[in-house]
Formats: C-alpha cells, structure tokens, sequence
C-alpha cells in the first residue's frame, strides 16, 4: 500500500509540474470530447546560436595559429602546398581549409609572442 501511495504520489507531482509549466507558457488549452484538458505547447522558432558559431571560428582559428606557430609559417605553407597537389579531393579542401589566413597569421605571431 505504502508503495502504491508513492507512486500516487510521485504521478500527481509530475502533473502539477507540466501544468505549472504549461500555465507559464501561455499554451493554449481546449477541452477535448472526453473531458480532458489538453494544452498545446507552442512551437518555439529555431535561432541559430551565434556564440556557439563565433567560439568555433575562434576555435579554428586558433588551431591554425598554434599550428603555424608551432612549425614556423614557411614549414606550413609547404605541407600545405603538398596536400594541395594530392590526388584525393577531401585531402585539397581540407589544404584549402587550412591554409594561412590574416587571421591566423595574426594568432600566430600573438602566440609566438607569449611562447
């Protein structure tokens, strides 16, 4: 019995948070023909996460720089001319990818810098 109230219990908490949260919501909520209460989540639009694309570029961007930092620019800029006469179409965009850039270039020599 003890174990039956509980999960009464539990079940009759679980409600009263999704209509706690639905009446936040604003949801609209009609009666269907059984009597029961039935709110509508509303669809919320999708936005694009600006800070999560702008820390990957920086990521990336980084990563070049710490790259051409760590082997010099001239050693980079020759394996990078290797990949891009290499057969494989996947290996020349990822040569094209990764060449050096203003932005990298500049990571590179702050890096320097501190190292």
């Amino acid at each position: 019995m003890d174990i039956q109230q509980q999960e009464f219990e539990y079940r009759v908490k679980r409600l009263r948070r999704k209509r706690s949260k639905a009446m936040r919501s604003n949801a609209p909520a009609f009666i269907d023909q059984d009597g029961y209460v039935i709110v509508q989540a509303k669809s919320r639009a999708r936005r694009v996460p600006f800070l999560g694309v702008f820390l990957l570029a920086l990521g990336f961007f980084a990563l070049k720089g710490l790259m051409i930092a760590g082997i010099g620019a001239d050693i980079y800029a020759i394996r990078i001319q290797e990949l891009f006469t290499s057969s494989s179409i996947v290996t020349q965009i990822g040569a094209w990818t990764m060449q050096g850039d203003a932005v990298s270039l500049m990571m590179a020599e702050n890096i320097q810098k501190i190292l």
